[in-house]
């Protein structure tokens, strides 16, 4: 079967090549399946605010948006599937520090991301404990974060910076509200 093309279908390649490259036109190549394309970004949009909204420090890593940074969390977190517990935002500090943005990375992405980890440990945790500690080896302060009602009397800031030296990259420990801060051990966290 022979297929007759006309001049004007030849001529439909040229006209989108020079399209692509024209961003002042609306939309040139506008597919038409765009309602799956809507879809898919409405479903990745609460992963896009785990990460930019507890941290919005993130965006300067990749002005403006964020899309390829969040692009590269994606494939990962795809491929290794982080728990989406407490631990979730220590995976995302533990990519981050593995990514090509680790260079940039501070003290204050890792911290806002922890504070977040110990805040969400807080709201879902159901054991005995009363609060917990979180620590990043290079980091010298630690993240205290205490259940509702359950802090202390006695301030426990000295207890807290007479701690060992945490053995893992990211170590926790539950915290006691029994006489005081009971700290027993350090604890790797899992991820």
């Amino acid at each position: 079967m022979t297929r007759v093309m006309t001049s004007s279908a030849l001529l439909v390649p040229a006209v989108r090549a020079s399209r692509n490259g024209d961003f002042l036109l609306p939309f040139p190549d506008y597919p038409c399946n765009a309602r799956s394309f809507v879809t898919l970004d409405a479903r990745l949009l609460p992963y896009w605010h785990t990460l930019f909204d507890v941290c919005p420090s993130l965006l300067r890593l990749d002005p403006p948006e964020g899309l390829e940074l969040f692009r590269r969390f994606m494939t990962w977190a795809y491929r290794h599937h982080p728990t989406l517990d407490w631990t979730y935002y220590i995976s995302v500090c533990r990519w981050l520090l593995s990514s090509p943005y680790k260079s940039r990375v501070s003290e204050e992405h890792i911290e806002a991301l922890m504070v977040a980890a110990a805040a969400l440990w807080v709201t879902t945790d159901v054991s005995q404990a009363r609060g917990l500690v979180l620590a990043w080896q290079p980091m010298g302060e630690r993240i205290v974060e205490w259940k509702s009602g359950a802090r202390p009397l006695m301030s426990t800031w000295d207890e807290v910076e007479d701690l060992p030296r945490p053995p893992w990259e990211f170590s926790w420990s539950p915290l006691s509200a029994k006489g005081g801060s009971r700290f027993r051990r350090w604890l790797p966290v899992p991820g």
